[in-house]
């Protein structure tokens, strides 16, 4: 990619964005699906692009913006956060219901796969696992994943692995601002009780001149380095760190180049942060302005992720594909619901809808969904999200040993899986079985 052709990538993306935010202005059913502009935009390239319409060209470059910018809003909800025992036990319901998640989808990945056997003659071999990585990393777990697959000898996994995260990007936001919709007008919603009692511009997007905030903080003067320059850095420092870290372990573990790279900027914040704090240089960092530059790549790798969907896949294994999607999407969203209300831990909801949006599609649509409910960034969903990463983040290590291990037997593969969502039930049942009803 030349700097010519990234400059013209970044335009279209903000025409499409603009776009967004003027139809989302005057479109008020829009307004109250509680729709971000980005969806809206990435619609609208979808239907304008080559394939529908035709009329503008979405560039191939938008299909990978995904990967890159999660490894900078990952490696952003670490950075800065201190995962202190107390804070563990505060979102220990949030972990133990994506740990138990990502084995049960395994579980019923595999029983579909197993049950819809004689129809799916033709696909390749263990595809069933493929919905766990789809599910809980989008198309990039998914692609890792089933590169290993490919390999091995599973031709055509790489396809029924990114129609699989694009079937639970969709049900992610389109289910999942349903349930935003529902939870609002059933007071489950911590940050925004009546929405009909909202002012205008609480719909529409535009702050007037008294309700508008600063976007952060400087932390240093502009003579010395810009503040916002300061904040990426210290993103980049740790992405790198990591980085390092893994490129030294890959020539002693040659299966550590499968893991994910966001895992990197995620490890290398776990370290630094807590330096930062032990030498006292943790006050140069400013965690609204670490949100604000999320935000940012957050609006751009929803509106690269919808545009450049692939429409033409679906249509090859669009039948046991649509049954694993329903079927592993549908049962998450209703444990999610029951799971966290049975609890009733503060902000509930937005922890639901969190763990919907991440296990469904990826931690953008997570975050896309939490930030429906929570227009001025309080909750402690993403808080909680960091927490979790910081406790499983040895998942991503899974992404190369599973895949390969089914395609020689599926019982060690439903053996993790069922200690994984066998573990956590345990451990629900201990922490939360005697809390009041």
């Amino acid at each position: 990619m030349t700097i010519e052709s990234l400059y013209q990538d970044i335009m279209i993306m903000c025409l499409l964005l603009t776009a967004g935010f003027i139809i989302r202005a005057y479109v008020k059913p829009l307004q109250h699906l509680f729709l971000p502009a980005s969806v809206i935009a990435g619609v609208i390239g979808l239907i304008l692009g080559q394939q529908v319409l035709g009329i503008i060209t979405i560039p191939d470059s938008f299909s990978s913006f995904n990967g890159v910018l999660m490894r900078v809003i990952m490696t952003c909800v670490v950075l800065g956060i201190s995962v202190s025992a107390k804070e563990m036990k505060a979102h220990m319901d949030y972990a133990l219901a994506n740990i138990f998640l990502y084995g049960a989808q395994m579980i019923i990945g595999i029983v579909l796969m197993v049950l819809m056997a004689p129809i799916t003659a033709d696909m390749p071999e263990g595809w069933g696992i493929l919905g766990t990585f789809a599910y809980f990393g989008s198309h990039g777990s998914a692609g890792a994943a089933a590169a290993v697959m490919e390999e091995a000898g599973a031709a055509g996994a790489n396809s029924v692995g990114m129609v699989l995260a694009t079937g639970g990007l969709i049900w992610s936001m389109v289910v999942g601002m349903w349930v935003v919709n529902y939870g609002v007008k059933r007071g489950w919603a911590t940050f925004v009780k009546n929405p009909e009692k909202q002012p205008d511009y609480f719909y529409r997007g535009l702050l007037p001149d008294d309700k508008r905030e600063s976007l952060g903080y400087s932390t240093t003067t502009s003579v010395a380095i810009n503040p916002l320059a300061l904040q990426l850095c210290f993103i980049m420092c740790a992405y790198a760190l990591g980085y390092g870290i893994f490129t030294v372990l890959v020539k002693f573990i040659p299966i550590l180049s499968k893991v994910n790279a966001m895992l990197y900027g995620m490890l290398g914040g776990l370290i630094l942060w807590p330096c930062m704090r032990k030498t006292k240089k943790d006050k140069y960092v400013d965690k609204k302005t670490l949100n604000q530059i999320n935000g940012f790549c957050l609006e751009i790798l929803i509106t690269t992720s919808i545009a450049s969907l692939s429409l033409d896949i679906v249509m090859k294994y669009w039948l046991p594909l649509l049954v694993h999607i329903v079927v592993c999407c549908g049962l998450t969203t209703l444990f999610l619901i029951w799971y966290f209300k049975k609890i009733g831990n503060p902000q509930w909801f937005e922890k639901a809808l969190m763990v919907l949006g991440c296990c469904t599609g990826a931690s953008a649509n997570g975050l896309a969904l939490v930030r429906a409910v929570d227009p001025n960034s309080e909750s402690c969903a993403p808080t909680a999200h960091g927490v979790y990463n910081a406790i499983f983040w040895w998942n991503n290590l899974l992404t190369p040993i599973l895949p390969a291990m089914i395609l020689v037997s599926i019982w060690p593969v439903l053996g993790v899986a069922a200690l994984l969502a066998g573990g956590s039930v345990i451990l629900m049942l201990i922490l939360f079985g005697r809390k009041k009803k």
